[in-house]
């Protein structure tokens, strides 16, 4: 089927699904198609089992109107995120709904061995959530530390520093489905810009400050290297202070050795005791807390401005959206904002915008499967034969 074909199959079935056409007039409107060929093309995806058209009752005489929907749970895929120290998976169709979710909690000393076997079964049982009839298109793995998206390898994860290059495609190859990696904070990015259509003219940069350090960059409307896994990783970036502290990535005196949740967490508790490891509650916590009564905490901050500022005259961000519970603090949103207002380099330019943002599940999934669920969309009309349903298992 050639491609200009394909693609009109696609916009039918987004206008159907969008809820912009229920019927093949609007549709040949909206399209600018013949009523002729907008039939063929329903056809084409009543039989895909993509639209589903049922006769509404007609009013009064004549021959019934045909009503079409979008079949929401044609495909489905499992989505694979971290949360704290939980591997979380969760069922979600086409519609992006959530059909089911279910977590699993790793000890910190895990493995490859553990965290693979942890993974294995968290994916079959999270797949065994679909209907029947529901087949699965993707494993996407939403992912916090390094990645070699490529290749399908989770590198190194500061929640698990025992694990070393886990090869996510080997482990998952007995669901005869595709295995996606994205990073974690690529994925919010990306979902965030879906949500914003304004943000798409911006040069956009995520933050994020809690167990971990990273952030996500955006101009045009993409996520810059998004597909490889390895970008803005900030935390890692080395401070040069002599300490040799080891860091959870196997190098020395990182960002995150004297600013992140997993390095400071344990001193902080010892200046506010309401302090906690879980990046939510820690968050409420953290709120009140005056930064005079935390040193380590008032040396976190300053590390943190001081790398930020200087990426911020290297990628020049209109938008810099802040997120995780250290920013929650009024008092460190506010030195934040003031010094990216002064990190231009060119004092001619406009002023950066700092918001203060909040992790959005639904963003992170609408990201991660943007590009899975097109591409699954895209072989099933084209008739490539989808690799399996949800219980197709080699093994």
């Amino acid at each position: 089927m050639d491609a200009a074909r394909i693609d009109d199959l696609i916009n039918l079935s987004n206008l159907v699904r969008d809820g912009k056409a229920t019927n093949r007039r609007t549709i040949a409107r909206q399209l600018g198609l013949r009523s002729t060929t907008v039939s063929e093309l329903v056809g084409e995806l009543v039989q895909h089992d993509i639209l589903i058209e049922t006769m509404a009752r007609a009013r009064g005489k004549g021959r019934p109107a045909a009503v079409l929907s979008f079949n929401q749970q044609r495909l489905g895929a499992v989505f694979i995120t971290v949360t704290d120290q939980r591997l979380e998976a969760s069922a979600v169709d086409l519609g992006l709904r959530v059909i089911g979710t279910l977590t699993v909690a790793p000890n910190r000393d895990a493995d490859n061995l553990v965290l693979g076997q942890c993974i294995r079964q968290l994916v079959r049982d999270t797949a065994a959530l679909f209907a029947r009839d529901v087949q699965l298109c993707a494993v996407v793995c939403s992912l916090s530390g390094l990645l070699d998206a490529k290749r399908r390898t989770w590198c190194v994860s500061s929640r698990w520093p025992n694990m070393r290059n886990l090869d996510l495609g080997a482990e998952l190859s007995g669901f005869a489905a595709p295995v996606w990696l994205i990073r974690n904070l690529d994925a919010e990015l990306g979902g965030i810009l879906a949500r914003e259509p304004d943000m798409s003219t911006e040069a956009v940069l995520l933050l994020h400050w809690g167990h971990g350090i990273g952030a996500a960059y955006a101009t045009e409307g993409n996520v810059v290297n998004s597909t490889h896994g390895r970008f803005c990783e900030i935390g890692h970036w080395g401070l040069g202070n002599g300490r040799g502290v080891e860091c959870t990535c196997g190098n020395r005196d990182c960002l995150e050795t004297v600013a992140s949740l997993w390095s400071i967490g344990t001193q902080l508790a010892k200046d506010v005791p309401s302090i906690d490891q879980s990046e939510r509650q820690f968050a409420v916590a953290l709120r009140q807390v005056d930064l005079g009564a935390s040193v380590v905490l008032g040396t976190a901050l300053s590390e943190m401005i001081r790398i930020t500022a200087n990426l911020c005259r290297l990628l020049f961000p209109n938008r810099v959206i802040l997120t995780g519970p250290f920013v929650q603090n009024p008092e460190v949103y506010t030195r934040f904002v003031v010094a990216l207002e002064q990190a231009p380099i060119l004092r001619s330019l406009d002023r950066i915008r700092v918001t203060l943002g909040h992790e959005s599940p639904e963003a992170e999934i609408s990201g991660a499967l943007a590009r899975p669920f097109a591409t699954a969309f895209r072989n099933l009309l084209e008739g490539r034969e989808l690799q399996a349903s949800k219980a197709g298992l080699s093994q």
